[in-house]
């Protein structure tokens, strides 16, 4: 297969489909979806995620069903996340405490901390209100991120996964997954000894374990469930909060204009942000879908694989095939977007119509189809109140003494789009009068 929207190619020993083009992602994710609706396991996921149990990374099947439900009836749907509107609340003013404390010292802010936390404290919130062990998260999370990134044998050549031995790859994720499954044990029985039950997530999948669901739930489940909520929940909101605000006071202009939409359509003097004020700002929903537009989360979506054989384009894929869905050049097509490596919010200003939900193939993000992400929802209202919020008490400059034409918009290497340098910025609290 030639060079194009599709590639046809082997991976050491796996066949893997490349594909680049909104129509040949339509194909994957719409037209052919029940075909390509399983995930390849992964020497990464098997080991740090309980052997493919999580909701993101488990074979399509009546398990994965079962655990999707759960994870957005009883946290990540609608209304599920509209009754987390206080939990937002109080944690954004926690972030703005911080930023006051900073300019009080004089000091540039570590947004990146800043926002690290809030996902992090809000995801604890919901999935466990007495969360006693949040300060050991964050490495966890990362040192697994970092994880999915290494090269190993077994994922390219099967045959040769002693070899893994050699680069310590083994011994690394066993490290990390037992750090997981300790923390994750303690938060377990800590729940499973209350006397009173707060009705958090994991309250909820204790009750569905004891009840004897109509799917095997075990201890084991429960706690891929949550490495999935935990590590993908908060990476997602804190990557894309990272590169909106590194947009916006890379392009000035846009950010002014941001600032008097968020303080016009404010209609509380207190400048609390509410739900009702976030659904008006349509420059704010614009900036952050083209954020995600120019840094996907995932530059590559998280692989596919064929459960049977099929035609793609007039193309025999055979039956296991991998999948690479290439949302960082799809996001990026000149055919869909003008001038599509620059920053231009007023794009989507003019055509609301085009979202990240999976309708719309040119702007896939968060993916599509079956395997969409199922927690759009929920990092979506934490990015609106985060950057309303902090664009309505604050004017942000770069750091004494820098140009925006120094300022680094560079990545870090990994799967992911963090950026290369942690966000300091300086915040300059405006005094409003109504």
């Amino acid at each position: 297969m030639k060079y194009g929207p599709l590639m046809l190619l082997h991976l050491g020993q796996i066949p893997t489909l490349i594909v680049s083009s909104a129509e040949m992602a339509q194909e994957i994710m719409k037209n052919q979806d029940d075909v390509y609706a399983s995930r390849p396991s992964m020497k990464a996921s098997k080991l740090l995620l309980y052997k493919n149990k999580t909701v993101g990374f488990a074979p399509y099947g009546e398990y994965w069903k079962h655990a999707k439900k759960l994870a957005i009836v009883h946290l990540l749907g609608v209304s599920k996340v509209k009754s987390y509107e206080l939990a937002r609340k109080e944690e954004v003013q926690s972030a703005v405490e911080k930023i006051r404390h900073a300019q009080s010292l004089s000091n540039p802010v570590d947004l990146s901390e800043v926002f690290s936390s809030f996902t992090l404290d809000i995801l604890c919130r919901v999935v466990s209100k007495n969360f006693s062990k949040k300060h050991l998260l964050r490495g966890l999370i990362e040192e697994g991120t970092a994880l999915f990134g290494e090269f190993n044998f077994e994922d390219y050549f099967p045959a040769l996964h002693v070899l893994d031995n050699l680069l310590k790859f083994d011994s690394k994720a066993k490290e990390v997954s037992k750090q997981w499954d300790d923390l994750l044990e303690q938060v377990i029985t800590e729940h499973l000894n209350r006397d009173e039950k707060d009705g958090d997530f994991i309250d909820v999948l204790l009750s569905i374990q004891a009840n004897k669901a109509d799917f095997e739930l075990t201890k084991e489940h429960i706690k891929a469930i949550l490495v999935d909520m935990f590590g993908a929940g908060s990476h997602t909101t804190f990557i894309t909060l990272e590169w909106v605000m590194a947009e916006l006071v890379k392009d000035h202009k846009t950010m002014l204009k941001l600032q008097q939409e968020v303080r016009t359509m404010s209609d509380n003097k207190l400048g609390t942000i509410t739900e009702e004020d976030l659904k008006k700002m349509t420059l704010l929903k614009a900036v952050i879908k083209e954020t995600l537009r120019l840094h996907p989360p995932a530059p590559l979506l998280v692989p596919r694989e064929s459960l049977e054989e099929s035609q793609i384009n007039g193309y025999d894929v055979p039956i296991g095939t991998k999948v690479l869905i290439n949302a960082w050049t799809i996001n990026r097509d000149p055919k869909f977007w003008q001038n599509p490596d620059k920053f231009v919010p007023e794009r989507f200003v003019k055509n609301t119509a085009v979202d990240f939900r999976g309708d719309n193939f040119q702007l896939i993000p968060f993916g599509g189809g079956r395997r969409i992400c199922p927690g759009i929802n929920f990092a979506i209202s934490n990015i609106e109140i985060m950057i309303a919020t902090i664009l309505f008490h604050f004017d942000w400059e770069l750091p004494c003494g820098m140009e925006r034409d120094e300022f680094d918009m560079d990545y870090a290497p990994g799967l992911t789009v963090r950026r290369n340098k942690k966000l300091h910025l300086v915040p300059r609290e405006v005094y409003h009068t109504f």
